[in-house]
């Protein structure tokens, strides 16, 4: 079997997922409109000025998702990357479909490879994630989202 793949979503007559998928793997799309959409907006990067869009909101997801609240420092934020995490197992093997060309970086490529880690790897990662946010919002004066609060000695 071979290896999954990002495929451009296309909006035309007569696309669809099930037709531009592998047949045995099947899709999932993971745009916006899906619980994996890259909250950060390419055109955002453009207006920024960033050089090439694409690969700054990219790279915008994977510090994001990886647990970096400094551009998202809200409990929406925290709530959908949790989203995010819960569901990566639910991409393991399947091919991911973005409106992103393929010829520019996309938060698909990076989805791709955490879904497709071992899954030992991938709790790990999904546990380190998560404490690091805790972190984060203790640090923030926020209560934890995922640790119990030890009690006091």
């Amino acid at each position: 079997m071979s290896t999954p793949v990002r495929i451009q979503r296309r909006r035309t007559k007569g696309w669809t997922l099930a037709g531009a998928a592998d047949l045995y793997r099947g899709g999932m799309i993971v745009d916006r409109s899906s619980r994996y959409g890259n909250p950060c907006k390419v055109t955002l990067m453009q207006e920024m000025g960033y050089e090439d869009p694409h690969a700054a909101a990219a790279a915008n997801y994977r510090t994001w998702l990886a647990g970096n609240r400094s551009d998202a420092p809200t409990d929406e934020g925290d709530q959908q990357r949790e989203r995010i995490l819960a569901g990566l197992e639910r991409l393991r093997g399947k091919d991911l479909a973005c409106p992103c060309p393929l010829d520019r970086a996309c938060h698909a490529d990076y989805l791709l490879r955490l879904a497709n880690m071992p899954p030992a790897d991938l709790a790990s990662w999904v546990n380190q994630v998560r404490a690091r946010v805790d972190r984060q919002r203790i640090r923030d004066g926020e209560p934890p989202m995922y640790a119990h609060e030890e009690a006091p000695r």
